[in-house]
């Protein structure tokens, strides 16, 4: 194990560490935070974070549905050597199905950058000029609230690490600019 990225003395590790860089959270009895894995053993995983829980603290480590416990083995300048309980299967978390959640933010994204969804903008009605501008005001009304509401659960680190989902709402206003875009469109051409 190259000793540049752990502080524990290679003679006291068991197992062959596997390197990896997956999100995941640690929770312990005063809090949780989100990490970074950076290799991972059956028995244990170096971590880096902001903020960790003193060498001892019990902990789990969790990553969508997959979670160990363990305690704290050492943590200095931000990094952390977790050693856990039971023995786990690192394979499960590499795998990017760690979390169902997210494979599906994935497919939206990927329809969205491929322009699958095919957004066919309202028919203009001549006769009523008003409800496009009742419409464009509505749009306008819409995205504001989506933008402060991301903003908003964008701001607590934790709980974008724990609901990756929170791209929904960024997806959402591109949406929401396209049609008025299109709407726009409408109305000039």
């Amino acid at each position: 194990m190259d000793s540049a990225i752990s502080c524990e003395p290679a003679e006291h590790r068991y197992d062959t560490r596997t390197h990896l860089f997956v999100v995941a959270t640690l929770c312990w009895n005063e809090g949780s935070v989100p990490v970074h894995v950076r290799n991972m053993s059956a028995k244990g995983a170096l971590i880096e974070a902001a903020v960790l829980p003193k060498p001892a603290v019990m902990i789990v480590l969790k990553r969508g549905s997959l979670e160990v416990s363990g305690r704290i083995a050492w943590a200095a300048s931000g990094q952390a050597g977790l050693s856990f309980v039971t023995s786990v299967n690192i394979a499960d978390w590499m795998a990017r199905r760690a979390n169902a959640h997210q494979d599906r933010v994935d497919e939206i994204v990927a329809s969205l950058k491929a322009d699958e969804l095919g957004f066919e903008p309202p028919a203009a009605a001549p006769d009523r000029p008003n409800r496009s501008v009742e419409f464009e005001t509505e749009l306008a009304l819409l995205r504001a609230d989506l933008t402060k509401l991301g903003d908003a659960l964008t701001s607590d680190i934790i709980l974008v690490a724990t609901h990756p989902e929170i791209q929904l709402i960024d997806i959402a206003l591109q949406r929401v600019g396209r049609i008025m875009s299109a709407s726009n469109s409408l109305v000039i051409g």
